[in-house]
């Protein structure tokens, strides 16, 4: 059994691109790390316009970004399960990024939805050491699936 049931709302025609079989075994490595078990994630994809509204309404910038995370922490009523919170991830900005870096848009959606997981289970990039720190989870955790990660953020 998944330790995370993922809720998808597809606003970007975003779905098509995912793994979502990948994108479970990310979510639940990283869960497991964290010892988190019998949560919930919602993942909604976006345009750059949604994006950019979003953002824009949540963090002062009014240009389409990659992931956004919103914690949450409640415990849902009927399954019992915590919602961990949810991801807003920018669909466009995916296919921009992974034509630039040579990989599938898929890897690059993962990328950004577990980075969006590690947020939500208190990683943080604000700093160089933890960015370091944050990325180096994601190249392992990536790696493990056969999806190379730059060693460094870039």
């Amino acid at each position: 059994m998944s330790r995370c049931i993922i809720t998808y709302v597809d606003e970007a025609n975003g779905l098509p691109l995912i793994d979502q079989p990948l994108v479970q075994r990310l979510v639940d490595a990283a869960l497991a790390e964290d010892d988190q078990t019998f949560c919930q994630l919602t993942v909604l994809l976006v345009d750059d316009a949604g994006s950019a509204e979003l953002h824009e309404a949540h963090f002062d910038d009014s240009e389409p970004t990659d992931v956004m995370t919103f914690p949450d922490g409640s415990d849902d009523p009927d399954s019992e399960r915590c919602h961990l919170g949810d991801l807003a991830v920018g669909v466009e900005v995916a296919q921009r990024r992974a034509s630039e870096r040579g990989r599938p848009t898929g890897d690059e959606l993962a990328l950004y939805i577990l980075h969006g997981v590690l947020h939500l289970l208190g990683y943080d990039d604000e700093h160089p050491e933890d960015q370091k720190a944050m990325w180096a989870v994601q190249v392992r955790l990536l790696g493990a699936e056969g999806i190379p990660l730059e060693a460094e953020p870039s």
